[in-house]
């Protein structure tokens, strides 16, 4: 509030007329200051201090896991007085914890939580809990009409083409079950068949698209568990129900057992965005993360693109006390961030995955230098394996050797002995050029590290040979490190400075630093895994490191984190059970009704089917696209082929307010949706677009067991039945599918529906024990415990135990380096290159440099290499085509030369900066973005008192620029600006200035300066809940101006638009291929082609660009600057250096002496 002099006199004035009037009364009342001689003799009355310490009395206290997307899953206390849960505190139990072999966690564990979970009751029992479910009243009306068919005519009358302006109304519980059973037998009757199939053609579905649904109904229906480790049973649970409708599909159809298909599993790791999708491609696995403490092994860590001081808030102390061991400390990142403050040296780099070429032109430098570790890249990686130069396939043993037949791999090997569907068929043997015999020979899979080395053969890393094929024709071959020499050619340092804007100096230093230190670690997250081209970035993450030796032993390694995706925590296997497949896989035609005993593999039967939730983002489409030289032409593999969408219910996630390209979403795409089915606790901007909303208990109100695990620490944690009672008319996540599932068998007059949720009868806490023996006890990490054991603190803290992982702390790879196991590739080995056919041909054989589609200022998707082994095909398609789909797929190569003098059609348009969008400090995702303390420290625009009315709530949301930038571009900090991205089809397609539904999403938000950027790149933080029909008319009809609706409890961040307004969906054709080699995520089992949240299409939020205008003055009310800029406390304001100078003169701070 600002106080003018005037003001001040007439309140001064008030103010001692009242005094006088009442000066006696006044009087009276005021004491003697009490003097005290000695103060250690006495002291004056101190029943003050009462007041603070009722403040924190509590009648009893309970732990719970404070469980969100943020892959710490911190054990908390809660404390409790009279029945409400006043505070929150860490626990430091952590130390206590042990496994069944008495290995204990360390200390250092302790303590753990963040401002986040200490601000959760105020989620618990504020304003945006769902606190009983509800329906929108259009659909409730479709419902009772009967379900008739949902033709254009119908979908406007019951408001399917305009959820955001309905209405809901307050259900019972019993009747939202017999809604939610009545409307999933309805929409699984209008889409089966072939009446079914007719429609949806009609509907413009594509045909790949309708015969991947094989005529069955509820293959339509998906189903999503958001980031299921937050909360196993209740949140991965949400599968056994996709699974659980191939009942469903066998009363429509008629079918039985094995002859039915059940519902798509949506992924979650994959669809924020945050998988490294290159991991699968390099070693096999789904990521390399570590236990966090792994930290204290590393002698050089490389922050590359990773913010773990600000985003890892309890676990980044094991970063900087790397500092303390001696360790060495480098950030690679556009902006200074966080984490380069404590860093030894900072590599900027220009926006966009740019420094891809670093990691290689660092690659040609310890190549160059001699400082490659060249036992290591010859017994672990496959460079000595050699590449023919033809087709650029790797060679093959029979290719050369007439009548060869595949070697038998060893019976105690690891191909043998641990994986569940060895196929020797599968997995061809290769060559390399044994230099002790001077002639190729074969070697397997299983032919790495100290197993090489007894077979006596040397392998040739340097050499051009030619080899005689059985059909007598003469080809070149080359081991791979012989060509990767040609390929680095295209990356000195020159041109990696050129590319990158990267220092040379530390270009150098960086490479001589993995060249010469051991162990090195690089870790990134999802503000890598967020473009195009992460894959290829990914890859080569790993290019210095395989060089060097630094995969596989303790502290080193290319490691990510990024939400709570880790299913193979419940790891199955063919000695343990199935794991993780008994909860969400188990036969609904054959339940184990008994709940003492476990499920066997022979119980397991998968009716459901993984899908990527990027397809759905993507007008409901696969990559289908008309090319010049083919035609039509599917990027979509086969196993990745998604089904039209129908039916969706998803659990503990915001899926739709995160959807990249949000608002085409809402108002296009789910148009065509019949049932949305929200459960969440908050009514999050997913909920707005629902047809149906249930209301689940927070974790601290749970009924029943619940679980959890983590991706980055060794814990598993059971909590549940002790904390606070419902506030609500809120139940267990587990009791709404248990009873959604009895409810199944009324409607339909199947028991088997029941019968499949059996396992949840009785009461709480104890009615989901035997779920989590089944799925815990036979996997992997839990294989030996007691579950009771665990509940009863046999481990430590009540409900904790250690995984069981081979090595404490856990360290990717390990086994391979100390024990010579292969790696989870065709060839055993960890991979430079990949000759899966898709890989040649969109030219990503080699790992290199390519723009991006769209973030970047050259040519979007240019490959940049003259190597002669890299041979992409262009398709036919132009240089100059806009059309997105068209850039998703082309592959134009060009050298660096050339590749400069390009220009991205829309740099030339005006859009020429880029705008990151990684992690909020004070948020989860979206969680906690409107809880009131949270949405104050999120941003620089936080006031409890709302003074400014035009701010959405006590807080806003901002973009940080570049103070040159806005200076350049008329803008003063604090000022209201748009944002607008490629207005061919953002912020959504087929918008007009007039369409009322264009001013709901249209970005609109704060300027921020931060010298800390760069000139072309911005930052906005992420997964916010965004502006929508209702939150815009309650802003600008509201008396108090808040973006909060009047017909629901939904608060938005923004005043108008959000994140998404400047997203679209992109689906990375490396992505979706079927014949990539890889392990299974949550089984001891190889996969080729798609797995969800593992070889998937990964969401790329940052592939964007954008420009900037102003909207409005940022002063109050919108007139004149805001007023820390005009104060001075701002860094770039007109006043900075007249306050810096008093400030550092000490003028600030008067003494009176």
């Amino acid at each position: 509030m600002r106080l003018n002099r005037r003001k001040f006199l007439q309140v001064s004035a008030g103010v001692a007329s009242a005094m006088a009037l009442s000066s006696k009364r006044v009087g009276a009342q005021l004491k003697p200051v009490v003097k005290v001689g000695n103060p250690l003799d006495s002291y004056p009355d101190r029943r003050w201090e009462e007041v603070y310490r009722d403040q924190y009395k509590y009648e009893r206290s309970f732990t719970y896991c404070c469980s969100p997307n943020d892959t710490h899953q911190c054990r908390v206390r809660g404390f409790v007085r009279n029945g409400i849960l006043m505070r929150i505190e860490q626990n430091y139990d952590h130390h206590k914890v042990k496994d069944l072999y008495g290995n204990q966690a360390d200390a250092a564990w302790n303590p753990r939580m963040c401002l986040r979970g200490m601000t959760f009751p105020r989620r618990v029992y504020g304003p945006y809990r769902n606190k009983y479910p509800m329906i929108r009243v259009g659909w409730k009306q479709w419902a009772d009409d009967g379900f008739p068919y949902l033709d254009k005519e119908n979908r406007e009358k019951y408001k399917f083409t305009s959820r955001g302006t309905d209405e809901f109304v307050r259900m019972s519980w019993d009747q939202t079950f017999t809604y939610l059973a009545k409307g999933h037998v309805a929409v699984g009757k209008a889409y089966s068949g072939a009446r079914g199939a007719q429609r949806l053609k009609n509907e413009g579905y594509q045909p790949e698209m309708i015969e991947a649904m094989g005529g069955s109904g509820p293959r339509t229906f998906k189903y999503r568990g958001g980031m299921g480790l937050l909360g196993v049973i209740g949140k991965y649970g949400i599968y056994r129900l996709a699974n659980m409708v191939g009942l469903l599909d066998a009363i429509i159809r008629g079918r039985g057992p094995g002859q039915v298909l059940g519902g798509r599993a949506w992924s979650n790791y994959t669809w924020h965005g945050d998988q490294a999708p290159g991991h699968s491609w390099t070693h096999g696995m789904q990521t390399s993360d570590i236990d966090f403490a792994d930290h204290r092994y590393a002698k050089l860590t490389i922050q590359w693109g990773k913010n773990l001081i600000e985003n890892k808030m309890p676990e980044a102390h094991w970063y900087t006390e790397i500092m303390e061991r001696g360790g060495t400390l480098v950030t690679v990142c556009p902006e200074y961030n966080p984490p380069s403050t404590k860093a030894d040296y900072w590599i900027p780099c220009r926006a966009g995955l740019s420094d891809i070429s670093v990691f290689l032109g660092a690659a040609k430098i310890i190549m160059d230098e001699g400082l490659v570790d060249v036992p290591y890249v010859k017994e672990y990686t496959d460079m000595p394996l050699l590449v023919r130069t033809d087709n650029l396939t790797r060679l093959h043993p029979d290719d050369y050797i007439p009548g060869y037949k595949a070697q038998s791999l060893p019976k105690d090997g690891f191909t043998t002995k641990w994986m569940k569907n060895f196929n020797r068929s599968k997995m061809p043997d290769f060559a390399v050029w044994d230099m002790n015999t001077n002639k190729p020979v074969a070697i397997t899979r299983e032919d790495i590290g100290a197993k090489m080395l007894k077979k006596k053969i040397d392998p040739a890393l340097d050499g051009v040979f030619d080899i005689k094929l059985v059909n007598g024709k003469t080809i070149t071959v080359m081991p791979l490190y012989e060509m990767y020499k040609v390929h680095l050619k295209d990356y000195d340092l020159d041109t990696v400075n050129q590319i990158s804007h990267s220092p040379k100096d530390l270009i150098v230093r960086v490479a001589r630093d993995m060249g010469t230190i051991k162990p090195v670690e690089i870790h990134y997250g999802e503000g890598i895994n967020h473009y195009f081209h992460a894959t290829m970035h990914n890859r080569a993450s790993y290019v210095p490191l395989m060089l060097t030796g630094n995969v596989g032993p303790k502290g080193s390694g290319s490691h990510t984190w990024a939400g709570n995706y880790k299913a193979g925590n419940y790891q199955g296997s063919h000695w343990s059970g199935p794991g993780f497949a008994a909860m969400v896989a188990e036969d609904p035609f054959n339940p184990i009704l008994d709940p003492a005993k476990n499920v066997d593999w022979k119980n397991v039967k998968g009716y459901l089917k993984g899908e990527e939730v990027s397809y759905w983002a993507h007008r409901d489409k696969a990559l289908i696209v008309n090319t010049p030289r083919y035609g039509r032409k599917v990027f979509t593999g086969r196993t990745h082929m998604p089904t039209p969408t129908k039916l969706v219910w998803f659990v503990n996630v915001n899926v739709i307010n995160n959807a990249k390209w949000f608002y085409e979403l809402v108002f296009n795409t789910n148009n065509n949706v019949d049932m949305i089915v929200a459960q969440d606790i908050e009514f999050t901007g997913s909920c707005e677009y629902s047809d149906i909303v249930l209301a689940p208990n927070s974790w601290s109100e749970f009924e029943s067991y619940e679980i959890t695990s983590a991706c980055s620490n060794p814990f598993h944690q059971i909590w549940g039945g002790t904390g606070i009672k419902p506030i609500f008319d809120t139940i267990d996540d587990n009791l709404i599918h248990r009873e959604f599932a009895k409810r199944m068998s009324q409607v339909t007059g199947d028991k088997r529906f029941a019968d499949f949720m059996k396992v949840y009868e009785g009461a709480a806490p104890n009615r989901t024990k035997a779920m989590i023996r089944r799925l815990f006890t036979t996997s992997t990490t839990g294989m030996g415990y007691n579950i009771d054991d665990i509940i009863n603190g046999k481990y430590g803290e009540p409900g904790c135990c250690l995984m069981l992982f081979r090595t404490y702390p856990r360290s990717p790879f390990w086994e391979m380096f100390t024990e010579s196991k292969p790696y989870y590739t065709p060839n055993g080995r960890i991979q430079f290159y990949n000759d899966e056919p898709e890989a040649i041909e969109y030219g990503e054989n080699f790992i290199v440099h390519r723009e991006g589609p769209e973030a970047t200022p050259y040519l979007p998707n240019v490959i940049v290499s003259t190597n002669p082994y890299i041979r992409p095909d262009d398709y036919g398609i132009p240089e100059e085509e806009q059309d997105p789909d068209l850039r998703h797929v082309r592959n134009i190569k060009k050298p660096w030369s050339s590749v400069r003098t390009t220009k991205n059609f829309l740099w030339e348009k005006g859009y020429r900066f880029y705008c990151v969008t990684p992690k909020s400090r004070h948020t989860a995702h979206s969680s906690w973005a409107t809880t009131d303390w949270n949405m104050i420290w999120n941003n620089n625009f936080g006031d409890p008192y709302r003074m400014d009315k035009r701010s959405p709530g006590v807080g806003e949301w901002q973009v940080h620029m570049n103070p040159f930038l806005c200076k350049d571009l008329g803008i003063n900090d604090g000022d209201y600006i748009y944002c607008d991205a490629n207005p061919a089809d953002r912020p959504y397609m087929g918008w007009k200035p007039s369409d009322p539904r264009y001013k709901v999403g249209r970005l609109m938000l704060r300027a921020k300066y931060n010298p800390a950027y760069p000139y072309h790149t911005t930052m906005m933080k992420h997964a916010t809940w965004t502006g929508t029909e209702r939150t815009v008319k309650a802003h600008e009809e509201r008396p108090d101006g808040r973006a909060m609706s009047m017909t629901t409890p939904y608060q938005s961040n923004f005043r108008y638009g959000g994140q998404q307004s400047i997203t679209r969906s992109w689906l990375m054709p490396m992505h979706q291929t079927d014949s990539l080699f890889h392990k299974a995520k949550s089984k001891m089992k190889f996969k080729h082609g798609y797995e969800a949240d593992n070889h998937a299409v990964n969401a790329v939020p940052k592939e964007t660009l954008v420009k900037f205008s102003k909207a409005e003055d940022g002063g109050l009310h919108g007139k004149g600057l805001w007023e820390p800029v005009r104060t001075g406390y701002t860094p770039e304001s007109p006043l900075k250096d007249r306050f810096a100078e008093m400030y550092l003169a000490g003028q600030y701070t008067r003494v009176k002496i």
